[in-house]
């Protein structure tokens, strides 16, 4: 029964591969998705926004979801969206002429509407610091049987194709052309767009305020506690004390499918000087804060170019090494000392850094990880949104 089902549904998404490939294109329909189908982030939202706001007489973009809250959410921000297989979704995806994700075609939109004359947009969702795409799985193919075989030929729309890839630098461009399989000439070093933050009006209001946000890279599995905390000597009152005399703001934010400590997340209810943020786009925010805390996230490269203080706190760089998969580069190489192996001295840090000590080595090696991450001479022109709109505007 699950196998006729499922013929069944490969039998009608192939319908809709074939309408894809054989109805025209609009030049004007663009259609975008993000983080699989579930979320309006990253570099999609704010590429989706800024051509909203700076072409859209010209141009008709249509948020494309699996989500219901995110159709409400990007409706009542003025877009357009719908879900990826009603009436309207499939249309808009049918016309569309491109398609700009973050993760993958099948993943973020309905693929079998994409058809080959659909240009791809892959906006991709960090530098990576971890090996990505087929760096990680291209020797993991496993022998499938015939029945395996007949579903990959009746679902080419869910192999992964990228026409355009964007990236950060020429360093970056050469990464993402190996990790995605695609020619150099395909990737893009215009910047990502949601790094366009780092050069608007700052909203912080509290300028007397030190503001900290803490982000550190995913650990275990889903929903996992992770002992970041209390294994490192945090002190809550000691840590709450010192912030106040010193006017520090200390924001945790985990990664989404973690969590700190129960015991910790109830006495920051009560704080006025430590908070949790679990908002659905840190892009949002995270031009307000004044400083960066982090151990492996990828956020780093991007925090680089607001050019304030980042401290590393790698707790565990020897097991993470262990653990985790091949790093492009080498963790010291592409980070910045001194690193933080506690709470106490990320405490201590965050006070000197708010008094403004700050060494000449420390800012000539934050300048060089800038120019080595980041192609710099693109904003001399314009916004990293409007250097990748131009280029997708000049091609058909």
């Amino acid at each position: 029964m699950k196998k006729i089902k499922l013929i069944m549904l490969l039998l009608k998404n192939y319908l809709f591969y074939i309408l894809g490939n054989l109805i025209p294109k609009d030049e004007k329909v663009w259609v975008f998705g993000a983080w699989f189908g579930q979320k309006f982030n990253d570099n999609p939202k704010a590429f989706f926004e800024y051509v909203n706001k700076k072409h859209n007489q010209k141009y008709k973009t249509i948020w494309i979801t699996k989500n219901s809250d995110v159709i409400h959410q990007v409706r009542e921000a003025g877009g357009l969206a719908y879900h990826e297989q009603s009436a309207r979704g499939i249309w808009c995806q049918l016309r569309a002429s491109k398609a700009i994700i973050c993760q993958s075609l099948h993943d973020d939109v309905f693929s079998p509407c994409i058809g080959k004359k659909t240009k791809v947009i892959q906006l991709w969702h960090g530098i990576p610091l971890k090996k990505i795409m087929f760096d990680v799985f291209a020797d993991r193919k496993k022998k499938k049987n015939a029945f395996g075989r007949f579903v990959d030929f009746m679902s080419p729309y869910n192999r992964h194709r990228n026409d355009v890839v964007i990236a950060t630098s020429p360093l970056t461009q050469k990464i993402l052309a190996q990790a995605f399989r695609v020619d150099e000439a395909q990737v893009l070093p215009c910047g990502f767009p949601r790094n366009d933050v780092f050069f608007t009006t700052d909203n912080n209001t509290e300028n007397d305020r030190f503001r900290c946000i803490y982000m550190p890279t995913f650990r275990g599995g889903m929903a996992s506690e992770c002992d970041l905390f209390e294994r490192y000597g945090f002190d809550f009152e000691h840590i709450e004390r010192q912030l106040t005399k010193h006017n520090i703001e200390l924001t945790l934010r985990m990664h989404p499918v973690n969590k700190p400590p129960a015991n910790i997340v109830q006495k920051i209810k009560n704080s006025k000087v430590i908070k949790l943020d679990s908002g659905n786009d840190i892009y949002d925010s995270i031009s307000q804060y004044d400083c960066l805390i982090s151990d492996y996230s990828s956020i780093y490269f991007d925090f680089l170019l607001s050019d304030k203080p980042i401290v590393f706190a790698p707790f565990d760089l020897d097991e993470y090494k262990k653990r985790e998969r091949s790093l492009y580069f080498e963790f010291e190489a592409v980070t910045l000392k001194p690193y933080c192996y506690s709470w106490g001295e990320i405490i201590h840090r965050l006070i000197s850094l708010k008094e403004n000590e700050i060494d000449e080595k420390y800012k000539n090696e934050y300048q060089r990880l800038k120019e080595k991450f980041h192609n710099l001479a693109v904003l001399d022109e314009s916004p990293f949104s409007a250097n990748l709109f131009d280029y997708l505007n000049s091609i058909k």
